[in-house]
């Protein structure tokens, strides 16, 4: 009785922290394997990884109880640190960053009065333009060659 009592906490608490999130732990790892160097060596390690439950333990263990868990309360996940970005100023002036799957990057800036503006900052090979939420140019720079 005591071991499904503990179980049922345990389960409860994933579900209701909302531990559904970025899953920063299991995306780094696969992230490094495919970085290894051709498609056999990473389908080795791929295999080996999987056999050795290195995967279910990032991603069921670290990601779902832990890490998903600090994202679901705190707004960010610790190892997910080069996907967002966050920076207040001294006048109270803020920005908040992120970057999204497709490659663009998501920005909120909110000055020390509350106005807000948010804007998608799309790199295109040597033109990086800011677009409005509708999808409208605001200001484009060319990079240098």
């Amino acid at each position: 009785m005591k071991k499904a009592i503990i179980t049922l906490a345990c389960a409860s608490m994933i579900v209701l922290t909302g531990c559904y999130g970025s899953n920063a732990c299991f995306n780094k790892l696969h992230k490094w394997n495919g970085t290894l160097g051709n498609k056999w060596l990473n389908s080795i390690v791929h295999f080996f990884l999987s056999i050795f439950q290195v995967y279910n333990i990032c991603l069921g263990l670290i990601d779902g109880l832990i890490l998903n868990t600090v994202e679901f309360w705190t707004g960010s996940n610790p190892l997910a640190g080069g996907d967002s970005y966050y920076e207040k100023d001294a006048q109270g002036n803020e920005i908040a960053a992120v970057k999204n799957a497709d490659g663009t990057m998501s920005v909120e800036l909110t000055t020390a009065a509350g106005e807000k503006a948010s804007l998608i900052l799309k790199r295109d090979e040597n033109v990086i333009r800011a677009l409005d939420m509708e999808g409208n140019v605001v200001a484009q720079r060319e990079l240098a060659k």
